[in-house]
């Protein structure tokens, strides 16, 4: 109901309509998780650990550590080192708590391993917070995307964020300007359909939502060399540049405004900026974050951060969200610079995409939430959205 009111009462009429709205459904889940009637659980299944592999490389190695030559490194967003067994080396499976200590006869090769991150720090109770899984795969059959979830908000259980990371070096990123948004009344509009070449099985891997409309603060946007709103100075930027290369910070400082660009999406300010969150993430404005009048009121949100050295995305969404909870969840998560980009759970959308032979299967990120149309971006979107493509 919110577009069509908005020509009968305008935007701050609409966002104290929905200010109402979302407190009362906030109030009566505080009430159901208050009195026990519902509990948080976790978004999806959480692996259970298996049986652990001990390789040692000499009698003198110390119950409970790794040889030197496995130890991963110090870098967070850089993949540890794993042996390979071979047959010349001794590899002892221990099922249970009692683990023995066995002499490798050869010291064992290191390769690398499947790409992963370091566990977040959990801010709940829920078993499987803050551990990344494998998610998405490249067509060799590499992890190029990884998932979590975090409980940012310590009143709000069932604020549970999904997190989804992406390595840089595996992935490309694509913007899509929508058929109607953004757009200015008299300027041009994009056509909100991906490029044909790419909606491949194997090589499309995930979807996921754009900004806000132009009449939310008219931030800028531009696909494909098509300018459909002018950036502005000082705003929260990400782009894509024609080399592949993805930036995210403020346009004229992190962003230069003469760079080669394939595209370039602009929402609102920085949520983290230069590892910190933003001071004016407190501050509640409805015309900063849109449709909260006060900085209590929460909704669904989502964001795209990307690590210091550039070689980690991150989208983050959920529910019953206030912006210090999504702002504590992208600086946990490991966003240097991050931005927000829609709310609401009509336009809060996630899916992995794939292949079931030739065809593409949308596959939501959150099912409760994001199940109406998960394969909405397959086809024309009136709106703005991103995709994920493998590197070649």
């Amino acid at each position: 109901m919110a577009k069509p009111l908005r020509g009968l009462i305008g935007n701050e009429g609409v966002a104290r309509l929905e200010t109402v709205f979302f407190w009362l459904q906030d109030s009566a889940k505080q009430a159901q998780y208050g009195l026990g009637v519902a509990e948080a659980e976790a978004p999806w299944q959480v692996a259970t650990a298996g049986p652990t592999i001990v390789l040692v490389a000499s009698p003198t190695a110390v119950r409970g550590q790794t040889p030197a030559a496995t130890q991963p490194p110090d870098d967070p967003n850089t993949p540890g080192i794993t042996p390979t067994p071979t047959q010349a080396q001794q590899v002892t499976i221990i099922p249970s708590q009692e683990r023995p200590l066995k002499t490798a006869t050869v010291l064992p090769t290191p390769t690398s391993a499947p790409w992963t991150l370091r566990p977040l720090p959990p801010f709940g109770t829920l078993a499987g917070e803050g551990v990344w899984q494998p998610y998405l795969y490249d067509p060799a059959g590499d992890v190029v995307g990884l998932r979590t979830f975090l409980q940012p908000d310590a009143e709000r259980p069932y604020a549970i964020v999904a997190v989804v990371a992406f390595d840089l070096h595996k992935i490309n990123l694509h913007y899509v300007l929508g058929s109607e948004e953004p757009a200015l009344p008299d300027g041009p509009r994009g056509y909100g359909f991906m490029d044909a070449a790419d909606k491949t099985p194997g090589i499309l891997l995930a979807t996921f939502n754009g900004g806000f409309m132009a009449s939310h603060g008219a931030y800028g946007a531009m696909a494909d060399g098509l300018v459909a709103l002018p950036a502005k100075d000082g705003y929260a930027t990400v782009t894509m540049g024609t080399d592949g290369r993805v930036q995210i910070g403020e346009w004229g400082g992190d962003i230069p405004v003469d760079g080669d660009y394939q595209s370039w999406r602009q929402n609102a300010r920085l949520i983290t900026q230069h590892g910190a969150i933003n001071e004016r993430v407190y501050n509640g404005s409805t015309v900063t974050w849109g449709s909260s009048l006060t900085g209590d009121v929460v909704t669904w949100r989502s964001a795209l951060g990307v690590s210091q050295d550039g070689m980690v995305l991150y989208f983050a969404a959920g529910p019953s969200l206030s912006m210090p909870a999504l702002a504590s969840t992208m600086q946990t998560a490991g966003a240097y610079n991050s931005l927000l980009l829609d709310i609401n759970e009509t336009w809060v959308h996630f899916a992995a995409i794939r292949p079931d032979g030739e065809a593409l299967v949308a596959e939501p990120l959150l099912p409760e939430g994001m199940g109406t149309h998960p394969d909405r971006y397959l086809r024309q979107s009136q709106r703005d959205f991103f995709y994920v493509t493998a590197r070649p």
